[in-house]
Formats: structure tokens, sequence, C-alpha cells
């Protein structure tokens, strides 16, 4: 519980003092004019993201000398999964601050990943087991780098393209925390009490308009989700399979994957903004905080049931696709709705 009275001080200390931090670091949003993608009222901090990774990095340095002596490998691991989270939230401040290329930010986070993953093998998808199958898939070690590096960069796009309203990459992440919770070594549990304490008072700021995450944020949170999943999934995959892995973070991905092709589609570049993203739909039909209650529903119903029944990990993959289908389609049916998504 240490940790987690620490995350709620760092996250409480941050959200207080937003507009002076991101005015010191550079960290400030500022809407478009007539009327682009961006919409906020006025210029906010985007320094949401440094609460949750700073909450996350003491943590994992309070577990690092509470484990000294019991365990080197440990120590290891939490040495890597601090410097992997840390230096990809450094890319996003980066990008928040400079605006990089979307070349040089796909090489810098290759970069961290993949030295990262080879560092630590418990860090990366060597297997694969679904539920109902007893035979374990081998990936050679050239497939098992770049199939993890796949995953986790798919990930970070998917989270990024997911933070475009307030609250969502926030709730996402405490249903993640929960499933972890249920599915991650106990020794790690410290971590996940870090973060969640972070999370949930930053989504407190974050629904008042006070702060965003940034892409500080979005990239230091797809790494922490990305890389103790894969870990749990090393360790426990008799009960947390590769299906429930994918379950974990289907509705951002799905709605990653579908823009992507729908860009192409169009001719234009998969990585190009627009508002047609899911939350844009769900905000124009039923408003918000509604539309995030729609979401945070989309994300956890699947999910929690993947905990209580981990051997129907595919018909809920199954289930979570047709849910997100379904209230997509609900969501723009009727002229109104597209219209005002394109305005």
């Amino acid at each position: 519980m240490l940790c987690a009275a620490m995350g709620i001080g760092i996250a409480f200390l941050v959200g207080r003092n937003a507009g002076r931090l991101g005015s010191l670091l550079g960290l400030l949003d500022y809407p478009d004019p007539f009327g682009g993608r961006k919409r906020h009222a006025r210029v906010t901090p985007l320094v949401g993201g440094v609460a949750v990774v700073v909450a996350f990095e003491v943590s994992a340095l309070l577990l690092y000398h509470l484990l000294a002596k019991d365990s080197a490998l440990l120590d290891w691991q939490i040495m890597w999964l601090g410097f992997a989270v840390g230096a990809m939230a450094l890319v996003g401040l980066a990008d928040d601050r400079m605006g990089l290329s979307p070349i040089v930010r796909l090489a810098l986070t290759a970069f961290v990943l993949i030295l990262t993953i080879l560092e630590v093998p418990d860090l990366r998808v060597s297997f694969l087991r679904f539920a109902g199958v007893d035979d374990l898939v081998l990936l050679p070690a050239w497939a098992s780098v770049a199939f993890t590096l796949v995953c986790l960069i798919g990930l970070l796009n998917a989270v990024n393209m997911a933070d475009g309203k307030n609250g969502i990459v926030l709730t996402l992440s405490l249903v993640w925390t929960a499933v972890l919770f249920a599915r991650n070594p106990q020794p790690f549990d410290p971590l996940l009490f870090g973060i969640a304490g972070s999370l949930a008072v930053m989504l407190w700021f974050n629904m008042k308009g006070t702060l965003f995450l940034g892409d500080g944020g979005s990239y230091g949170i797809s790494a922490i989700f990305g890389l103790l999943a894969i870990y749990a999934y090393n360790h426990n995959f008799a009960t947390f399979d590769a299906g429930q892995v994918a379950l974990l973070f289907l509705v951002p991905v799905l709605d990653t994957v579908r823009l992507m092709a729908w860009r192409i589609g169009q001719g234009r570049s998969p990585f190009a903004g627009d508002r047609n993203h899911l939350h844009h739909y769900l905000h124009a039909r039923w408003g918000w905080p509604a539309g995030l209650g729609i979401y945070a529903t989309l994300a956890a119903v699947p999910n929690f049931l993947g905990v209580a029944f981990p051997a129907y990990s595919l018909a809920l993959l199954g289930l979570g696709a047709f849910m997100y289908a379904a209230t997509l389609f609900a969501a723009t049916r009727g002229g109104t709705v597209r219209r005002s998504i394109r305005a």
C-alpha cells in the first residue's frame, strides 16, 4: 500500500501544479484555430503522463530495493522495465515539446524496445498458447523479437490514437491494471498499486480538463502495460493465454486497425489525423462522459469475463469484436451524427 500512497501523492502534486509544470517543461497543448482537431477551450498542460510514469518509476525503485537480497533476476527485470518505460516516456515527451517526425519516433521507440526484449527474455513472446490447445507454438529467436516488437509498436499506436477524449486511456489503464492484478506474479503487485493510485488521481484531473496525458503518457503507459502483460503471460500462460492478452487490448487495437484500413482506402496516410475514431462517434451520439462509460464497458466486460472464465478467451474475443462493431454501428447510423463528425 506504500506504493499506492506514493502514486496518489505524486499524481496529486502534479495535478495541483499542472499549469506551472507544463509551462516550466514547455509541455502545453494549444487549441487548433478555426475548428481543427484540437477543440479544447484553453491551453492545457501535457503533464498527466509525467505523474503516471514517475509513480511507476518510484514504485519500481522501491521494489528493486525490497528485492535486492532475494532475487538478482527480478532486480534485473525491474531495472529494465524501469529503463524501457522511462525511455519510452522521454521519446513521447520530446514529441510533445518538439514534434518529432514519425521516422524518428519509430526509430527511437524500436531501439528502446529491441534492447529491452533482447536483455530480458521474460519480456518477449517466445511461444503462443491458446485456451483449449495443449501444445505450445514455439517461435524462433528472430521471430520472437520481431513479433514482440510489432505487438508493442502496434499497442503504442493504438493507445496514442485512443487518447483523443478525456478519460479514455486512463480508464482503459485502470481496467488493464485490474486484470493484471489477477494474472501478474505477486512480486510485481507494488508496481500495480503505484500505477493504480496515480491513474485514479490523474483520471479525476483529466476529466476536469485541467491536464492531458500527452504523448509522454501514451508512450509510457503503452510500455508499462504491454511489457507487464507479456511478463504475466510468460509466467502464467496456463490461465492467461494469448487470447486473453489480445482481449486485454482489443478495443483500441480494433479501432486503430479500422481507422488505418479506412484511411488507406481513402488514399491517405494511415497515420493521418481525423475525427473518425470510436470516441468521436460516441461523443457525437451520446455526449461525454456517457460515451466514456460505453467505451469502458466495451473494454471491461469481455476482460472481466476472461478473468472469471479463462477457458473461453477465444469466444470472448469474438464477443468483444461483436460488441465493438455493434456499438460503432449504433453510434454512426443517422446522417446527423455523421455530419457532426465531419464538421
